[in-house]
């Protein structure tokens, strides 16, 4: 008998992918977690293997498993794609956007206010990571789009806009009386690191990695207490307890790129493209959406 990867199966394991597990995939799909396992059960034995594995606490998806998620997608988007041409579409869209933790604190507000009126008919998630991380997800299938940051902003010909770099300190923060000038930075992988050390060292100024973090919060709460100086994409109004760096030159500009995963549905991707040049040419008032 020839064998078939069936709608329902495939829709319970890229819910597990989106979703990080099976009990909060069940939950999306109001089935029981048991259906679930089930589902994924299916077609692991229609593919002849593993998809998913335990790591650590958690679950990971296999290689094979991957090649799965990919063509799970594809073939769900063509499935909803030709259920609305036939008029037959019921149920909720979701559509998973990642962003970086920086490139959310300035785009979600305007991004999520942009969207919500093209894209009525879709629930809108967000997975929050790095850039590599999600440029990853997108290859694998995991998520939907991603906004992504590249600091050097160099390919500004295919970048969906700019964002400015500014040196941001807490204030009162005098960075001239500071020698070697201190700096905070994201742990590695980061495409701000580099931007940051090419702009220091453009400027001629001697400076020092006072503080390395691995999150947005750890790098405001080390910035806003006066340790050093940082270097952020900018829109809209500062964070509370931070100001322009006094005496510090202007950086060069990042580029924000929009990917989508192999089958994400093209009009879609066109109209998050559309969103996040909107947000970006300040046609969102980010100080309101973000009240």
């Amino acid at each position: 008998m020839t064998q078939v990867l069936d709608i329902a199966p495939l829709r319970s394991v890229v819910a597990v992918a989106d979703c990080g597990g099976f009990h909060r995939a069940a939950a999306v799909l109001h089935l029981t977690q048991s259906a679930v396992s089930q589902h994924v059960r299916r077609i692991e034995a229609v593919v002849g293997g593993a998809i998913v594995e335990r790591s650590g606490r958690g679950m990971a998806f296999t290689e094979l498993g991957h090649r799965v998620l990919g063509h799970a997608r594809t073939i769900l988007a063509a499935h909803d794609r030709a259920l609305r041409d036939l008029g037959a579409a019921a149920g909720e869209k979701v559509l998973v956007i990642g962003a970086t933790e920086h490139g959310a604190d300035v785009m979600l507000p305007g991004l999520t206010a942009a969207l919500g009126g093209q894209l009525s008919d879709w629930r809108i998630r967000f997975r929050l990571d790095r850039n590599v991380h999600l440029a990853d997800a997108i290859d694998q299938g995991q998520i939907d789009l991603a906004v992504l940051l590249d600091g050097s902003g160099w390919n500004r010909a295919g970048a969906s806009g700019m964002v400015s770099l500014k040196w941001v300190s807490a204030r009162g923060f005098d960075p001239s009386a500071q020698v070697p000038l201190p700096v905070v930075v994201y742990t590695e992988p980061c495409t701000l690191r580099e931007p940051t050390f090419a702009a220091l060292e453009k400027l001629g100024v001697p400076y020092q990695i006072v503080a390395e973090c691995s999150d947005l919060s750890g790098l405001l709460a080390a910035v806003r207490s006066g340790l050093g100086v940082a270097l952020l994409p900018a829109i809209g109004r500062l964070h509370d307890g931070l100001c322009l760096a006094d005496g510090m030159a202007p950086a060069n500009a990042a580029s924000v790129f929009v990917r989508g995963r192999n089958g994400v549905d093209s009009e879609v991707l066109a109209t998050a493209e559309g969103a996040v040049r909107a947000v970006l040419d300040g046609k969102f008032d980010l100080e309101k959406v973000s009240a």
